[in-house]
């Protein structure tokens, strides 16, 4: 294979032109830019116009036009009318380096590129001078006889240029003055003689004797043409010799006209040239020509080049006199034919039109230019074409418009799932291939969720880790991949190769600006294959679709941040709601016992019972503070462990001994099992107390009362692992997660009854962590328990409180008739108590119950004016009471009081929204309580 047959056919094509252009010499062919100047310059350029390159590229090309066209402009005008009309003429006197004058022939054509964006012009030039000066003489001549045959118009009105008359001897009877100027005779010197006596060659006065002879026996005319060389050289004459007959219709002389046609047999000559370079150009031209005549509503076909023929698939020949309607042209691109042809005959401008024509190499994209050339009768019009085949550029456009519109959709979502389903989705479609998946580059590797075929997005959860599958393999080459034959490529996953039947795979990173892979997107089964092309077009999609995966997965990052923050805040806003309500449970019975203090006369049995209460509350008050000061030591890594070897049965004693008051007050069933063996530990048997203590108190609070909480330890290893299961409220799938965040709790009403603040699990994980173990938790969902799984690394070498039943207790204080009859509902025994006796010394009849359904017994047979009611109870809560309260009869109207922690404006609307007539935040102030008694009607009134 030679050098030649190795070059890529758009090279040579390249290649041949430039030898063309450079070995044109008769013509100048130059290019000039947008504003008028040189750009390119050829050497027939330099040989007609005497301007080297080096010395005209950049100058204005109106350098070679004369002052005066200058002047009018026409170098403007000349680059106006190619831009209006595709071509501008130049035809004029032009100006050579050395101030000499030609006669130019030529033209301007404008330079579009693909965007259909002005590049500049093409300029082609010939020296037509001795052109010009033939025809200004050939003008000039006919100008003369135009003079001559107005003198002489009286006399011979049909004179031709060279007048005369032979008498039937042959001799000369009359010359006209040209004639004797042909000759260099006088009329004396010329009139009488024959031919051969007039100097003329024997064989053309022979000639000429055979033709007078030929008129006289026909008395026909005889015409001829003849080179003659008189006082004016060889010139080429054409004669015609014409009978003159008598009277009696014999001949009586024979008259002839003689006419020099040498300009006009070399203008013909020069036209017939002219015309077999247009032909040969006609023929060769890369672009459809042709001339058609439009009949009706049909073309048809007069004559075509052989890029016509090609186009159609047969020899230009054959297209001559067929219809277009008969060569595969649908309707509907005929009537676009017609449409323009007629237009170009009512506009007498050109017509331009672009349609998609079926070939047998398939569907190709048309673009014409018409112009009509003349108009017959019959409503015919003979027109020519000039078409141009525009099926790649109408190919780059779509491609162009394609990928534009995919930038705007893969731009028109931060959502990363729907931007990978748009990605392969349109990748696919602009291709045109069946199938694909798109993924993002993870900590594994590439990872997909869904798979795309023939419309539909499949479930598909696959990782590609480096180098396994293509996905891997654009992990470590960052190039794209493209195999037409799947099945026998190694490189591919062949189980989802032949799960989703692919045959041939065209896969694409998605790269950022530094080259770090983002993603890929792979497509599938291209009819025919992919190919390069194919190749380059997803390189474009990749760009778009690397800032449209960076903008989505910052997008991702900002809301993962904001949800952050936004959890952040609510736990904050929780956190500070439950701290408010813890504090006031501990600071109601208190401040109702001071109130009770301050009283005269007051029982010593009571002031110790208030004494009683302050002093428990306040250690909860405490505990409270103990735990956010811990859990603040904690989260700021202050906290100093003080370890010991410790055995984790005497840390499960002591915690359980901390929490079986609470856990006997529940009424729940603690089973704790521990191995015979040893599980020692190197920790700080303090705070693995506090541990342990913690999650069985989360176990007794959120275990419905008589529940089992069951606690055990094993061996697993060098790891000791303890575990605390309930068959409580349990946990939400949603919240599991977070259960050991801090300040994280389940919604409040009846699952924060038992109070709390969200951070005794943190404190859990984190000290568990301090000592190098892990804590997990398990849960079902709701209402099916839960479990909290410790594990610790082993050293290695080596009576109940009284059960409340709820069911209430009636207080034997002493009750004033003149008071108003109250209920007091609250499960904290210390804040119902103590409000009970503030209201008993107020004089009133109070009775207490530590339950709803307790409440809801007592009032059977007991019909209170007012109800304070406390909303977060165990159980059956506040707003359930309320609403069975109202449902029996002779309490539809009752006063409710609520007491509750939570203070907030939704709080209050939900309580007034239950038939809560008050709303009082614990501690209640007596002040507010009294308010509510106040605008009870008086015992005596009733």
């Amino acid at each position: 294979m030679t050098d030649r047959d190795q070059k890529a056919p758009g090279a040579q094509e390249g290649e041949l032109f430039r030898l063309l252009v450079e070995n044109v010499r008769d013509y100048a062919i130059f290019v000039i830019d947008t504003e008028g100047r040189v750009e390119s310059w050829n050497p027939g350029a330099e040989r007609l116009l005497g301007y080297g390159e080096e010395e005209i590229l950049g100058r204005p090309a109106a350098t070679f036009f004369t002052p005066e066209d200058i002047e009018r402009g026409y170098p403007q005008r000349e680059m106006r009318e190619a831009l209006e009309g595709g071509r501008g003429d130049d035809d004029r006197w032009q100006v050579r380096k050395d101030g000499s004058r030609f006669w130019c022939g030529g033209s301007l054509t404008p330079l579009w590129d693909e965007g259909h964006k002005l590049r500049g012009y093409a300029k082609i030039m010939r020296d037509r001078t001795e052109w010009k000066r033939a025809e200004e003489e050939r003008a000039g001549r006919t100008r003369e006889a135009e003079r001559k045959q107005r003198l002489y118009d009286a006399v011979l009105s049909n004179t031709p240029d060279l007048v005369y008359v032979f008498d039937l001897d042959h001799r000369f009877t009359y010359a006209n003055g040209g004639l004797l100027r042909l000759w260099g005779k006088t009329w004396d010197e010329a009139v009488g003689k024959t031919c051969l006596e007039l100097g003329y060659e024997p064989w053309h006065a022979a000639m000429h004797d055979r033709e007078i002879e030929q008129v006289v026996a026909t008395k026909h005319p005889v015409k001829g043409e003849v080179p003659f060389t008189g006082t004016f050289g060889p010139r080429i004459y054409e004669y015609i010799f014409v009978p003159v007959l008598g009277e009696g219709g014999e001949v009586e002389a024979v008259a002839g006209t003689t006419r020099d046609v040498t300009d006009r047999r070399r203008s013909e000559e020069a036209l017939r040239e002219a015309s077999a370079t247009l032909r040969s150009f006609y023929d060769t031209a890369p672009v459809m020509m042709g001339v058609v005549e439009v009949v009706g509503e049909d073309v048809l076909h007069l004559t075509d080049n052989a890029a016509t023929g090609r186009f159609f698939g047969t020899a230009p020949a054959s297209l001559s006199g067929r219809a277009a309607s008969e060569m595969g042209v649908p309707p509907d691109h005929l009537r676009e034919w017609v449409r323009a042809y007629r237009e170009s005959e009512r506009t007498g401008q050109p017509a331009r039109f672009e349609y998609p024509h079926e070939t047998p190499t398939g569907r190709r994209w048309v673009s014409a230019i018409v112009y009509c050339i003349e108009a017959l009768p019959g409503n015919r019009v003979r027109c020519s074409y000039v078409a141009e085949d525009v099926t790649e550029r109408k190919r780059d456009e779509e491609t162009i418009r394609s990928l534009l519109h995919i930038g705007e959709k893969l731009n028109s979502t931060l959502a990363v799932d729907e931007l990978l389903d748009l990605l392969v989705v349109e990748a696919a479609r602009l291709v045109g291939a069946e199938s694909g998946v798109a993924g993002l580059n993870g900590p594994e590797g590439m990872r997909c969720h869904t798979y795309f075929q023939r419309g539909q997005c499949l479930p598909l959860d696959y990782c590609w880790p480096p180098m396994h599958g293509l996905p891997g393999w654009l992990l470590v080459h960052k190039v794209p991949y493209l195999t037409n034959d799947a099945v026998a490529d190694t490189q591919i996953v062949h189980e989802l190769c032949v799960r989703f039947g692919v045959r041939s795979a065209l896969s694409t990173p998605v790269l950022s600006a530094d080259g770090e892979v983002l993603g890929f997107f792979e497509i599938h089964n291209k009819d025919g294959g992919f190919t390069p092309a194919d190749q380059e077009k997803l390189l474009s999609v990749s760009h778009a679709a690397s800032i449209a995966v960076q903008n989505a997965l910052a997008f991702r990052r900002i809301q993962r941040v904001e949800e952050s923050l936004r959890d952040a805040n609510r736990r904050k806003d929780e956190f500070l709601a439950t701290l408010a309500h813890e504090l006031r449970n501990p600071l109601a019975p208190i401040s109702n016992a001071l109130q009770i203090l301050k009283m005269p006369r007051v029982e010593a049995a009571t002031v110790e019972r208030s004494r009683g209460m302050m002093e428990r509350q306040v250690h909860h008050l405490v505990r409270l503070v103990d735990d956010l000061l811990d859990v603040s030591r904690v989260m700021r890594g202050k906290i100093e462990l003080r370890r010991e070897r410790v055995e984790l049965a005497t840390v499960v004693a002591r915690a359980v001994e901390t929490v079986q008051p609470l856990v006997d007050a529940q009424r729940h069933e603690l089973d704790v099992r521990l191995p015979p063996e040893s599980l020692p530990l190197d920790a700080d048997p303090v705070r693995l107390t506090q541990v342990v203590g913690n999650l069985l108190t989360n176990a007794a609070k959120y275990t419905e009362p008589g529940g089992r909480i069951r606690l055990t330890a094993e061996r697993d290893g060098d790891v000791a692992v303890l575990r605390v299961r309930d068959d409580g409220i349990g946990i939400a799938p949603d919240v599991l997660p977070h259960v050991f965040e801090l300040f994280v709790q389940a919604e409040h009403a009846t699952t924060k009854t038992q109070g709390g603040l969200g951070i005794g699990l943190t404190l859990v994980k984190n000290i568990v962590g301090m000592h190098n173990g892990t804590v997990e938790a398990r849960s079902d969902g709701l209402g099916r328990g839960s479990e909290f799984a410790v594990r610790l690394p082993l050293v290695v070498g080596a009576g109940q409180q009284s059960q409340d039943n709820g069911t209430g207790e009636l207080h034997q204080q002493p009750s004033r008739p003149s008071g108003h009859r109250l209920l007091v509902v609250d499960d904290n025994r210390d804040a119902a108590d103590s409000l009970a006796m503030l209201l008993e010394l107020q004089g009133h009849e109070v009775r207490v119950a530590h339950s709803g359904p307790a409440a809801l017994e007592m009032t059977k047979g007991y019909a209170p004016d007012v109800v304070f009611l406390d909303i977060g109870m165990p159980g059956m809560d506040g707003y359930e009471v309320a609403r069975r309260l109202r449902q029996q009869p002779g309490l539809e109207s009752v006063v409710l009081a609520a007491l509750t922690g939570w203070g907030q404006q939704e709080d209050r609307r939900r309580t007034a929204e239950a038939g809560f007539t008050h709303h009082l935040v614990k501690p209640p102030d007596p002040k507010a309580v009294e308010g509510v008694l106040a605008q009870l009607t008086p015992p005596d009134v009733k």
